[in-house]
């Protein structure tokens, strides 16, 4: 089984509109009936809806047989939660609440292996169902996740750019 591209990231980067839909219930039927709807990504969330790990997990394996990119939304920035979310094969996460430029660099560094980050490998069974070995995957991984933000508050706006 080889890593999935992310095809939203793919549109992103090449200039692509993506047009997609938030799913507030926290069920993977909810997913699986907009799923089938057509959108570019659907976005799970997590910060103001009552899923937990088991939930997401659920919504994403039917977000993903429909052909959507799936977005979650974690309920903060928090590393570990982070690291679980890709883990469980999130292809991208929307991060809530990010107020300055040092809470974007840990949101993003949560989402990358070191040297670049501070993600942990996910134990042996990654390599073999993500087609290769931890070097080859762990290059390919850090490639795939999209780390987006919700628009800055005002005080932060002119800082953004310089997040990498």
């Amino acid at each position: 089984m080889r890593l999935a591209p992310n095809a939203f990231l793919a549109a992103i980067r090449a200039g692509r509109p993506q047009i997609g839909l938030w799913i507030s219930l926290a069920h993977n039927y909810a997913a699986e009936v907009v799923a089938g709807a057509g959108y570019d990504w659907l976005l799970v969330d997590m910060e103001h809806a009552p899923s937990d790990m088991a939930t997401v997990l659920g919504q994403l394996q039917a977000i993903a047989s429909h052909g959507s990119t799936a977005i979650v939304r974690p309920p903060w920035n928090d590393t570990v939660m982070v690291k679980r979310l890709l883990d469980i094969g999130a292809p991208g996460l929307l991060f809530p609440m990010v107020q300055s430029v040092q809470e974007a660099q840990a949101a993003v560094a949560a989402c990358r292996y070191p040297p670049h980050g501070v993600r942990g490998w996910p134990g042996p069974f990654a390599p073999t169902t993500s087609g290769g070995s931890r070097t080859i995957t762990q290059k390919r991984a850090t490639k795939q996740p999209c780390s987006c933000r919700s628009k800055p508050v005002l005080p932060w706006r002119r800082r953004w750019r310089s997040v990498r």
